[in-house]
């Protein structure tokens, strides 16, 4: 920037390096359903509980010690959204009053040892629940 000498910058960065740790900051997040590539996805319906996972950016990048990423959801009364102790798996308990169709975004914000701020977000619309019985009747 103006009259900051050009190597200022990577001295700065070798301090802070020095202070927190290699940089392996995060530059945001990719949320994921399910708690692993194989997991068994929950259908984002009434009275269903789906998973989330948050994938730091870039591969590699891992919050810092002490300092968890934060989840929220736009809609805490019908999509209330609660993070386990590392902040990269939450779960959203969708209300048995939600509304098929309506839509929720979940967002987690985490910030970086340098003040600077990552995150990410997904969008996703209420489905119908499946059908998980069926009811059989002699009728003759």
């Amino acid at each position: 920037m103006h009259g900051f000498p050009k190597n200022a910058w990577r001295i700065l960065r070798e301090f802070l390096d020095m202070l927190f740790g290699p940089c392996n900051w995060i530059n945001g997040f990719v949320i994921s359903q399910g708690e692993s590539p194989m997991a068994t996805l929950i259908a984002v319906a009434p009275g269903n509980s789906p998973v989330y996972t948050a994938t730091p950016v870039p591969a590699g990048s891992t919050p810092s010690s002490g300092n968890v990423p934060t989840w929220t959801s736009s809609d805490t009364t019908l999509a209330p959204v609660t993070a386990n102790s590392t902040g990269l798996v939450a779960t959203v308990a969708i209300s048995s009053t939600a509304t098929v169709g309506a839509n929720f975004t979940l967002t987690i914000s985490y910030t970086n040892p340098d003040g600077t701020l990552a995150s990410g977000s997904l969008s996703q619309t209420i489905v119908e629940p499946d059908i998980t019985s069926f009811t059989i009747e002699q009728t003759e």
